[in-house]
């Protein structure tokens, strides 16, 4: 929740640094105060209070062998705060007093809470650059209220502009990660669109900063006609402006499964599905978006470097000078950097037209894997157990 800060008279803040009365006799002490570090490296307090005649609550802090201060206070009936002017590899100590016009209570026992390193450490947002993530959060949410508070940890921490999701199953519960965003982020505002078109409630979204983007519109293509062979859930499109440049993401979610050979005689065959699929989109951009800055995304369930009589991306591949594949170079590489772990394979892709060559090779332009797991205490089995079975892939575009 927001911290909420509230004007002490400074004779009350004097009582505070123990130059004038005694704590007041009528006012409880504050228990079972807790700390935890969340994964965006803030430190969450918590704690328990009865009175009811308190003004508010005060909380000072401490480094180990350092002298207590009083950092803030919050209001009465308000038993949280969130310490986000923390340094990582720090242990803080704290404790929590009530008070009134001219008294304050005993403090509470004390507590310490050691800041780890978290999402923030990704350091991918930047001011100067679009970043768009695509991320399959499978099934979500997986495991309910948690899988949307790592979700929204996880954004906040990423700290992207767009966020182009696949899986997402709940509707109330992608509201409460849009929630937890506008109250915990003081620095952005965010919205989102989930579409619902999808077989099995398994929809396409987005999550994007309204303070930095200027969104036009979203909508799902092929939505007319019997696409449900090569879209089994629709792309999703954003029209979108940053910094005051139009562009295009379709986000999508191709047909899973498959032996790894097209076939192109079963019209049901998984892979044809996936390459008519890409070719549907290759014909969409070229008529309706030939001069634009496009970002096409999603979980493509499958492989770039198939050899090229079984490749479902070839459409995309053979025009070189149209398309190119920015994550190529991470699925020739290393399983280390792949999106899907489990078995392994990359499967996430971020593909972008012509008009975006000249910004994707700009210095401070990128493409990445992003490892959420190797942040978390359980690894990869807490990251797939609470979250998903696919990482996000993230792009950073300079301009």
């Amino acid at each position: 929740m927001k911290k909420i800060v509230i004007i002490i008279p400074l004779a009350i803040l004097l009582t505070f640094c123990g130059t004038t009365t005694d704590p007041n006799a009528n006012l409880d002490r504050p228990t079972n105060l807790n700390a935890n570090c969340n994964y965006v490296q803030e430190i969450n307090l918590s704690w328990n209070y009865n009175n009811g005649d308190e003004s508010g609550f005060l909380i000072r802090r401490k480094i180990e062998g350092g002298v207590y201060t009083v950092i803030d206070s919050v209001d009465a009936g308000i038993h949280e705060y969130d310490d986000v002017n923390v340094i990582v590899g720090t242990t803080y100590i704290y404790m929590v007093a009530a008070f009134c016009d001219e008294c304050q209570s005993k403090w509470s026992d004390e507590v310490s809470v050691f800041v780890k390193e978290g999402f923030q450490s990704l350091n991918f947002g930047t001011e100067s650059t679009l970043e768009v993530v695509t991320w399959n959060i499978e099934h979500f949410p997986k495991n309910l209220g948690l899988t949307a508070e790592y979700a929204a940890q996880i954004i906040r921490g990423l700290n992207a502009d767009v966020y182009a999701l696949q899986e997402i199953e709940s509707n109330s519960h992608f509201n409460s990660i849009i929630e937890m965003l506008n109250n915990q982020d003081l620095e952005n505002t965010w919205a989102g669109y989930r579409a619902t078109s999808a077989y099995a409630y398994i929809n396409l979204a987005y999550i994007y900063k309204t303070n930095v983007i200027d969104l036009t519109n979203i909508y799902e293509i092929y939505s007319s006609g019997d696409y449900s062979r090569e879209f089994p859930r629709r792309p999703l499109m954003m029209e979108m402006q940053w910094n005051g440049t139009n562009t295009y993401i379709i986000n999508n979610h191709l047909k899973a499964m498959g032996d790894g050979y097209l076939d192109l005689g079963d019209e049901w065959d998984e892979e044809t599905r996936r390459f008519d699929a890409c070719n549907l989109l290759d014909e969409y951009i070229s008529q309706n978006l030939p001069d634009e800055h496009v970002i096409v995304l999603g979980d493509m369930n499958d492989e770039l470097t198939d050899s090229q009589s079984n490749n479902v991306f070839v459409s995309f591949l053979n025009e070189i000078d149209e398309y190119d594949f920015t994550d190529m170079e991470i699925a020739e590489g290393s399983s280390v950097y792949w999106s899907y772990p489990s078995w392994p394979s990359h499967l996430d892709h971020i593909l972008i037209t012509n008009e975006l060559f000249d910004e994707f090779i700009l210095e401070d332009s990128d493409i990445q894997v992003l490892r959420i797991d190797e942040l978390l205490d359980g690894g990869w089995s807490e990251y797939d157990n609470n979250v998903s079975d696919h990482r996000p892939v993230g792009i950073r575009l300079a301009f």
